[in-house]
């Protein structure tokens, strides 16, 4: 995954996105991070007053529950857990200093700032589509807040936000960076290509046995045996262990009583909804989708009443523009077109396609996932308990399978080549997740035979050691009983060469001057032409492996390139600058990630004093204790 996101960030646009999202995780969110009454419980503190446990482990559960939503119910690595809790605690401490950098220097929200921030939440609308008191107590009192508490934390993110805003409002990208970028994105390449596959080329006539088995002699490493190596080895794994773990029903209940969000889901609708001009119109329609018209027909009325139809997926009550309407979705009947709905946009007609009530699964449904986790945690503990003992046994020189037996190992041993395969030619027997399979087949091909085997930190919390007992170097298998194998290689081999022969021919001719037409018309070669592509936008049909290099190369430079299937020739015949002011609207999107980068890094350094300022202290035993 990391390589992947990566390779993501290597595209502006996407690494602009990235940014965005730090400087909302660094400066944003409503959260009580700073309490002013000291604690033993304190996992950090800013300026001498203590962030609580109970924050960074209400952000830090939040995390591991998105994370189980995510992978199947599975819980996170010690690794991963410990990363969302390092998380937490840095997105505390980047709010709580800003919360004193705001008292620091005098900013305020004002009370309509506050109040007009609160009252744009339609969550807590009513019934009229207006913010509700009674509405707005219940909603905080679902979710364990009071009033009080509430709105000081929206003041604290108002206060956080003009400090934000008043130290990036001049920080913008120099226009020479901008047109630099500009330039590199909108550069516009056409290049011609031949493409010489190899199932174009003649399959030359089976050989002589002497030239098979010369051939075979000077392949030994396509047909030898692999090499093996016969190991023995133990695991110490809660993924191992875990179903042996005791859990009572009562135990599940409590869990399922204290944990009852993570099984819960919000309420959803798939709606298709028209917005006409008026209410005269939204009548009419109305009334023509309740004779029986589909959807199709009725998209096609409204366009022709210049209204709008759009359908919307499995929304929740926020996603819809108005708190009016997303009150009589969520109030309708499934399948029935409801009574127009006036709003800020126009009137609204809609029929609910689908309804999910949402809510707590019960606990009969989600048992099984809460035996399984139970399980899996007290497998954690016995084996934090037992890996110690197993360092020991092993630095005392303890044969494997001389380990005593109250360590919770599972043992196996046999012989296998460093994929993983049996002599039966089948996967070997080595229990466990794949992930902690393949480390022990890595370390059986890298300890030395005979070695002392030591205890290895494996993923999922897992521990294993690895002895191995005999080396089988690789072996040529018989000529005459693969002989056919042979055959197919080396004629593979000829068809390659002969193919690889005429590319490279045609590069040559290239380079000695010819055009890219008149050498691939001599070579009997078909040229294909490239319409005008970008880096963000590849013509359709060019190789994807010659996509990299098209825009490395001056213009009526030849390249080769081989494939699977194939060997490609090609060159670039025309560069196109993009013209200054040719497309406002991607100089305008530049502008606006550059821009939001530059003022990211600036808020970056301005977190890193404010941490130093106020004088920031963790304690990391006490972070661990939350993530173990």
């Amino acid at each position: 995954m990391l390589s992947s996101i990566r390779k993501l960030l290597d595209n502006w646009l996407v690494r602009a996105f990235f940014i965005v999202l730090v400087l909302v995780f660094i400066f944003w969110g409503v959260s009580n991070v700073v309490t002013m009454i000291g604690s033993n419980s304190a996992v950090a503190t800013v300026a001498g007053h203590p962030i609580e446990a109970s924050v960074i482990s209400r952000d830090y559960q939040r995390q591991v529950t998105a994370y189980a939503e995510r992978h199947g119910g599975h819980e996170p690595s010690q690794g991963i857990r410990r990363l969302f809790a390092g998380s937490a605690l840095g997105q505390a401490i980047d709010r709580a200093t800003m919360a004193l950098e705001a008292r620091r220097l005098g900013v305020t929200a004002p009370p309509s700032a506050l109040r007009q921030q609160i009252f744009a939440m339609t969550v807590f609308d009513g019934p009229n589509g207006k913010f509700d008191k009674a509405t707005f107590n219940q909603v905080l009192a679902a979710h364990g807040l009071t009033p009080g508490l509430f709105m000081a934390d929206i003041a604290r993110s108002l206060n956080a936000n003009q400090i934000v805003q008043a130290i990036t409002a001049g920080v913008v990208a120099p226009k020479p960076m901008v047109r630099q970028v500009f330039d590199y994105v909108g550069q516009e390449r056409t290049i011609q290509y031949v493409q010489l596959p190899f199932a174009a080329a003649t399959t030359p006539s089976p050989p002589a046995d002497s030239v098979l088995r010369r051939y075979w002699r000077n392949h030994p490493g396509r047909f030898s045996t692999p090499a093996m190596r016969t190991i023995r080895a133990v695991i110490l794994s809660p993924a191992l262990i875990a179903a042996d773990q005791p859990v009572t029903k009562a135990e599940i209940a409590a869990e399922y009583a204290s944990e009852k969000f993570k099984f819960s889901t919000t309420a959803t609708r798939t709606v298709e909804i028209i917005t006409a001009e008026d209410a005269t119109s939204a009548a009419s329609l109305a009334g023509q989708w309740k004779k029986g018209a589909d959807w199709t027909t009725m998209k096609q009325a409204a366009a022709a009443a210049t209204a709008t139809a759009v359908t919307f997926k499995d929304a929740q009550p926020d996603q819809f523009p108005s708190g009016r309407l997303a009150k009589a979705v969520f109030a309708a009947k499934q399948g029935e077109v409801a009574a127009p709905v006036t709003g800020a946009l126009g009137t609204y007609v809609f029929k609910v396609v689908k309804a999910n009530p949402g809510g707590a699964a019960p606990l009969s449904q989600v048992a099984p996932r809460i035996k399984a986790q139970l399980q899996l945690r007290r497998a954690r503990h016995v084996v934090n308990a037992s890996v110690t003992k197993l360092q020991d046994a092993l630095a005392g020189d303890t044969p494997l399978n001389k380990l005593p037996g109250d360590l919770h190992l599972v043992a196996v041993e046999g012989t296998l080549d460093a994929q993983g395969m049996a002599e039966t030619g089948k996967p070997a027997p080595i229990p466990g997740p794949a992930a902690l399979r393949k480390a022990i087949i890595a370390a059986a091909f890298t300890a030395p035979q005979g070695a002392q085997p030591q205890a290895k930190t494996g993923p999922g919390d897992s521990y294993y050691a690895v002895s191995v007992e005999k080396i089988i170097p690789p072996a040529l298998k018989p000529f005459d009983t693969i002989k056919s194998e042979i055959l197919a290689d080396w004629t593979g081999a000829q068809v390659k060469r002969q193919e690889e022969v005429a590319a490279a021919q045609l590069l040559a001719a290239v380079k000695g001057g010819k055009s890219f037409d008149a050498a691939a018309n001599a070579a009997g070669q078909p040229v294909t032409t490239s319409t005008p592509m970008t880096r963000t936008k590849p013509a359709a049909g060019v190789p994807a492996k010659l996509l990299p290099i098209i825009f490395t190369l001056k213009p009526g430079e030849p390249t080769m390139v081989e494939t699977a299937r194939e060997f490609i020739v090609g060159t670039v015949t025309a560069i196109t600058e993009p013209k200054p002011g040719g497309d406002p609207a991607i100089e305008s999107r530049i502008q606006a990630a550059l821009d939001q980068a530059m003022q990211t890094n600036v808020l970056q350094s301005y977190a890193t004093v404010l941490r130093s300022r106020y004088h920031v202290g963790i304690n990391a035993k006490m972070l661990h204790q939350i993530s173990d």
